[in-house]
Formats: structure tokens, sequence, C-alpha cells
């Protein structure tokens, strides 16, 4: 075996070290989730008939990969120790003494707030028409339970969004009052009624789903409706995220989520569109791990787990989708061009402007 095909099978190697580190982490990140659930509803922490559970789960794995019983077994026993010291370990935090009301609390966002606010402190208290969110207090009535909060989150639809954001207006709260929509355009003359009257509102969007891990990888946008105030206290209360916090104006808030929300679902639309038409049978490709097929379609299949009214309106409700989806077919035939041109000139050069802009670097 040459000096080269050692070096390349030893940075595989690597490559797949920091994969294990990284689902290890993020393993025991969701270990200490767990910890903090079990001591909220004052549940032992070792519970012997999961922990066999999960050891009969993690042999089977290994067995079903060709691993030896000994090696996973005390893999096993190391991820379990490890997840009950990790959970043994977990505070819960002081009580902030602030009721958060998170109106669409038993949303996918909504109740990624709730669990959220909870694990910092705060009493978090839910109002949606779905009904009773598990594990949190629950308050039918809109207008008592605004009244009554510090916070108040709206995480309803975009479609419905406007609506209870101007009865909230009517209510004229005096807590802080900020939504997460994916876009602004469908609420912003509300959003900035708001501000105008003198209220404490900001509009926020997580611009990640619930189950991004880590947190601190993502992005939060901040818009001011009018009350700068608001937007500290806002981003006060996502601090612990650890999340990058980006100042977006209302007014280019959806020109900006036109290209890094639209475009990209518009692609993965597009790609995984295409491949359910196709003539041939290539859903079992995407468990070819490594190649571009398999990254689009794990991005795609991640991305069709949404909500379809979700991913409509961020198409439909964007007042810059159209200039997107032009920009799209200009592109479609300038590649076009360039694949027909007789030499590879056009092509090569349309590759390296897109290295440029994302930093790559590679010689052609």
């Amino acid at each position: 075996m040459s000096d080269a095909e050692i070096a390349r099978l030893r940075e595989e190697i690597a490559d797949v070290d920091r994969e294990i580190v990284a689902h290890v982490a993020k393993r025991l990140h969701l270990a200490e989730q767990l910890g903090v659930e079990k001591k909220l509803e004052g549940r032992p922490v070792v519970a012997e008939d999961t922990e066999d559970r999960v050891f009969t789960r993690l042999l089977t794995e290994g067995a079903t990969r060709g691993i030896s019983l000994s090696f996973a077994e005390g893999l096993a026993r190391l991820l379990i120790d490890e997840s009950v010291h990790v959970q043994d370990l977990v505070r819960l935090p002081k009580s902030a003494k602030q009721k958060i009301l998170v109106i669409g609390g038993a949303g996918q966002m909504g109740r990624w707030l709730c669990r959220y606010f909870r694990s910092r402190g705060y009493d978090v208290v839910v109002n949606d028409i779905a009904g009773p969110l598990e594990d949190f207090p629950f308050e039918p009535d809109l207008a008592k339970g605004i009244r009554a909060a510090d916070v108040v989150a709206v995480a309803v639809p975009m479609s419905v969004c406007a609506d209870i954001l101007t009865r909230i207006e009517a209510i004229q709260p005096k807590a802080l009052v900020f939504d997460v929509a994916s876009l602004k355009a469908p609420i912003e003359k509300q959003l900035r009624a708001m501000g105008h009257a003198g209220l404490r509102v900001a509009s926020v969007h997580p611009v990640f789903g619930p189950n991004l891990w880590p947190l601190s990888s993502g992005n939060i946008t901040f818009s001011d409706c009018g009350n700068a105030v608001a937007v500290v206290e806002a981003k006060e209360l996502f601090r612990a995220s650890g999340a990058s916090f980006v100042d977006v104006s209302l007014d280019h808030h959806d020109e900006f989520m036109a290209f890094l929300l639209g475009l990209t679902h518009f692609c993965l639309l597009t790609f995984a569109r295409c491949v359910a038409q196709s003539p041939f049978d290539l859903a079992g490709l995407k468990r070819s791990a490594g190649t571009t097929f398999s990254r689009l379609s794990s991005a795609a299949v991640g991305l069709l787990a949404d909500s379809p009214s979700l991913l409509r309106d961020i198409q439909a409700l964007n007042p810059h989708t159209a200039t997107v989806h032009r920009r799209i077919r200009d592109v479609l035939d300038e590649w076009k061009r360039a694949t027909e041109a007789p030499d590879g000139s056009s092509f090569y050069r349309l590759i390296e402007g897109a290295r440029t802009y994302f930093g790559s670097g590679k010689p052609l």
C-alpha cells in the first residue's frame, strides 16, 4: 500500500472520528435535556428498565453492523453511564420570575419556545386553538393570558398572525410582545402600528427549525418595529441560546429571506420533484453515503418533513419570490449556454465565480 493511500485512509478515519464525537456530544446534550425534564417532573434519573432497553438496542445495532459483542457492550456501558452522569449534574435554573405566554404553543416552533423558556427558569403558559400542550399550563382565554403575561410570544401560522397581533394591540398590554414569523410582509402593518402605539414590540425570526443542535450554530434575526428597547429585551430572552444575533430592518427582512429560505427551499423542492418524476427508482440511492445525491436527498427529506402550508407560505407570501424565480431562470439559461458552448471556458468561469463567492479557493 502506498504512502498516499495510507494518508487518504487516515484522513477518512479522522473524518469519521469527528462525526463520532459530534454524535456523542449531541447524545449527551439530549440526555441533559432529558435530565431537566425528569427533575421538573420529580422523576428519578435512573430507570433500570429503560437502561435495559437502551443497552439491548445498542447491542442489536452493533450486531447488525458486524461489531463484536465485547466492543458493543463496552460502548453501550460508556454511553449509558455518561448519560446518567450528565443527568445527575443537571441543576434546574433559578426562577426568572417572569411569565411567558406562547400563543401557538402546540406548533413546532411554539413547542420549541416552550421548552427553551422553561429550561431557563421562565413560567410558560400556552394558548392555542389546537388545545393544551402536555406538561404546560393552558390558558384558553387569549385576552386573560395576555394581560397576565410579562412576555407574549406569537408563534402562530403566518396566515393568522396578523389577526392575532391586531387582537393583542387592542388589549394594549404592558408585556413585551414578539413574533417568530418567517416572513414579515404579512404582518408588517400590524407590527408598525403596535410600535407607533407605544407597545413593547419586536419582531424575531429564529432562522432554524425546532431540532437544530447545537443552538449556538444558529442565527436569530431581530427587527425594530419602533421600540428599540423592546429589541434589546427580546435579545436578552435568547442570549442563553448562544445563537448569533442579526439585526435586519423590517424593510429588508423578506428580501433577505427570499434568498436564504425561498431560494433554498425552491431548489430542494425542484430537486425532489425532478427525482420523483424520473424514470428510475432512485429512492434507495439516498443511502449511498458521501455522494452529492445522498446529501441533497437528505436535505430534501428534511425539508419535506416541514408543514406543507409553511413551505407554501414562504413562497407565496414573500413579495420578493418572483424576483428569485426570475433569477433562477436566468441562471439556468447561463448554465445551459455554458454547457452547450464548444469549449469549457464559460462553464469553468461560472464555477470559478461560485467558488470565489463561497471561499473555496480550489484551483480548476
